[in-house]
């Protein structure tokens, strides 16, 4: 993600995790105030993924084959002088 802006957009779509499916993060997409795309991703969340929620996320199990691990995704979507709206 390149520049600073002013407000920007979040979505984010989660699976579940493990035997008591916690959420886990499997795709954030950022847009700016034009609706221009910042970042969309899919996550790799840290832990077992024991429910897609597929019908809900959009998220397979193909799209977690070449996702990028949480680690790294978290290190690529700084926010320090933004406004971020989020859900």
């Amino acid at each position: 993600m390149a520049g600073n802006h002013e407000a920007v957009a979040m979505d984010c779509e989660m699976v579940g995790l493990g035997p008591l499916q916690e959420s886990g993060l499997a795709r954030c997409s950022i847009v700016n105030f034009y609706g221009e795309v910042l970042y969309d991703k899919f996550i790799r969340p840290e832990g077992d993924i024991t429910d897609y929620r597929t019908a809900v996320s959009g998220v397979t199990p193909q799209h977690m084959a070449g996702a990028t691990p949480f680690t790294v995704a978290r290190q690529e979507v700084p926010f320090p002088s933004s406004a971020t709206a989020g859900h």
